[in-house]
């Protein structure tokens, strides 16, 4: 028969060993949800990066519409830079400068 030391010393060697084990469990958890946190931030503040870049990209569109809807001389400039139109009695000058010339001949 085992005495009551050996008894003991056998039921702290088993508790300790539990309790070993669960804090082993507790910690490897605890790290695996610490790191899910980081790479959560970190595709929050790529979000939050792509948000700002719509949301500046909104507002140049919601001014174009705004110039569209009420600025004539917006799409009078529009149309003579895109579309190359003209005014009735409107005289266009083309110049051809020597520049292009000068990037031609060095290719």
């Amino acid at each position: 028969m085992k005495s009551n030391k050996e008894k003991s010393l056998n039921i702290k060697f088993t508790l300790g060993t539990v309790f070993v084990f669960l804090f082993a469990l507790i910690i490897f958890f605890s790290l695996k949800g610490v790191v899910k946190v980081y790479r959560l931030r970190a595709e929050q503040q790529g979000m939050d990066k792509d948000i700002a870049g719509i949301q500046k990209s909104n507002k140049k569109i919601s001014s174009q519409i705004y110039e569209l809807t009420y600025n004539k001389q917006y799409i009078a400039n529009l149309a003579r830079e895109k579309l190359n139109m003209i005014k009735p009695g409107e005289i266009v000058f083309k110049f051809i400068g020597k520049n292009k010339n000068k990037k031609a001949k060095k290719k």
